[in-house]
């Protein structure tokens, strides 16, 4: 519920009316939401770091401005996290409006402890995952700004380097990801 939930938006200089959109939603859910307002980056490391950097919560998901989750999917992230003591859980991950996602992490079902040894995580490195942010603080896990594109993989690869424990669940669809055409 909205009550265990902190939503961190990061209004990377848009241009679309965007911002004063998730201003809106912030002064109508001011417990729930904080918006962060930036010049435009040119890509989406620093907006990531900025969103980490305001986070509270024990977990941390990154959600794309164009994918969607499904109804259940932050509570059962985070149920599973809870009751296997995982640091990240993967949860599956599917392509939307002609997006194609490689399912080769999710084909040998539910799993408590994978590595990049023994599962396809070594092809599911992009950030669409729950972390533990105390994980990410220890460690010191930033996003490399640096890099206009492709910081989720070095991001991921230190994360998975770093957990105790790592997760996947198949049995629901967490993520949507959605193709865009315009990027």
């Amino acid at each position: 519920g909205v009550a265990r939930m902190q939503v961190v938006a990061v209004d990377d200089g848009s241009t679309d009316r965007s911002g004063a959109e998730l201003d809106r939603f912030a002064r109508r859910h001011p417990d729930l939401c904080t918006v962060i307002h930036q010049a435009n980056s040119g890509g989406p490391a620093g907006p990531f770091n900025r969103g980490l950097d305001a986070a509270t919560g024990r977990y941390v998901f990154f959600l794309g401005a164009d994918d969607h989750l499904g109804p259940e999917a932050l509570a059962r992230l985070v149920g599973v996290a809870d009751e296997v003591d995982a640091d990240i859980v993967l949860g599956r991950l599917v392509g939307a409006g002609g997006r194609v996602v490689n399912q080769g992490i999710y084909k040998p079902g539910n799993r408590d402890d994978i590595t990049l040894v023994n599962s396809a995580l070594p092809w599911a490195l992009s950030n669409t995952k729950l972390f533990r942010r105390s994980m990410l603080e220890v460690h010191g896990i930033r996003y490399p700004e640096e890099l206009r594109s492709y910081s989720d993989q070095p991001f991921t690869l230190r994360a998975v380097l770093a957990a105790r424990r790592i997760a996947v669940r198949t049995d629901y669809t967490f993520y949507h990801a959605v193709r865009r055409t315009d990027s």
